[in-house]
C-alpha cells in the first residue's frame, strides 16, 4: 500500500462523509493541482467546506462518527484570515496518518471557490476541485516559498487555459496583485498584465 493510494482512501471516504451531510466541498491543495499538471508529494488533503450549521463542533461530530478523528490539540486552526477545522485520518491497514483540512467558508472569495468548481474524476473519485485561477490565487495567498513555486507551474502549464479577467480582478482584491505582477515580470508569455 502506497502513501498515494492511502491518500485516495481518505479522500474517498472524506467525500462520502461530504456529500452524504450535504456538505458542499472543493478539493484545492497539493492533490487539486494534479489535475492542472502540477505533481508534487503530498500527504495531506484540502478541502473548502460551507455549511448552514451554526456551531461547527456539530460537523466535528458528524465526520469523527465516519472515523475521522479532530485534532482536539489544535482546535479550530485559523491561517491568513482562514479557519479551518484539522481531522486526522488513520488508515487501519498501516497506522499511516493523513491530515485532512477542513477551510471554513466565510468570506466572499471562499464562497466563490465553492461556485466555480467543478466535478471530476479524480483518479476514479467523483470529487469537487477549485479551478485553476482559484488554486492559483490560493496559492499566492499561502505565499510560502512553495506555494509561489507551485503557482508558478500552475501558470507555465496551463497558459492557454487561464481566465486572465478573473485572475487579475481577483488578485487585485485579494490584495495580491504585486505578487502576481512580480511572478509574471520577465515571462513575455503571460500577458495578463
Amino acid at each position: 500500500m502506497t502513501v498515494s493510494n492511502i491518500i485516495l482512501r481518505a479522500l474517498k471516504k472524506i467525500v462520502e462523509v461530504l456529500e452524504k451531510e450535504d456538505i458542499d466541498y472543493c478539493l484545492f491543495g497539493g492533490l487539486a493541482m494534479q489535475v492542472y499538471k502540477r505533481i508534487r508529494a503530498t500527504k495531506d488533503i484540502d478541502l473548502i467546506v460551507s455549511f448552514a450549521l451554526e456551531n461547527p463542533f456539530e460537523l466535528i461530530n458528524r465526520i469523527e462518527r465516519a472515523g475521522f478523528n479532530f485534532d482536539k490539540k489544535k482546535g479550530v486552526i485559523k491561517i491568513n484570515g482562514f479557519k479551518l477545522l484539522r481531522f486526522i485520518y488513520n488508515d487501519e491497514d498501516t497506522g499511516f496518518e493523513i491530515f485532512i483540512d477542513l477551510v471554513i467558508t466565510k468570506g466572499e472569495f471562499q464562497k466563490q471557490i465553492l461556485n466555480r468548481k467543478t466535478k471530476t474524476d479524480f483518479l476514479g473519485i467523483k470529487v469537487n476541485i477549485a479551478s485553476l485561477e482559484d488554486l492559483i490565487l490560493l496559492k499566492f495567498l499561502a505565499n510560502r516559498p512553495i506555494d509561489i513555486v507551485d503557482a508558478s507551474v500552475l501558470l507555465e502549464e496551463n497558459k492557454k487555459g487561464i481566465d486572465k479577467i478573473y485572475l487579475k480582478t481577483w488578485a487585485k482584491r485579494l490584495d495580491i496583485e504585486d505578487k502576481l505582477k512580480e511572478l509574471l515580470k520577465g515571462n513575455a508569455r503571460y500577458k495578463i498584465y
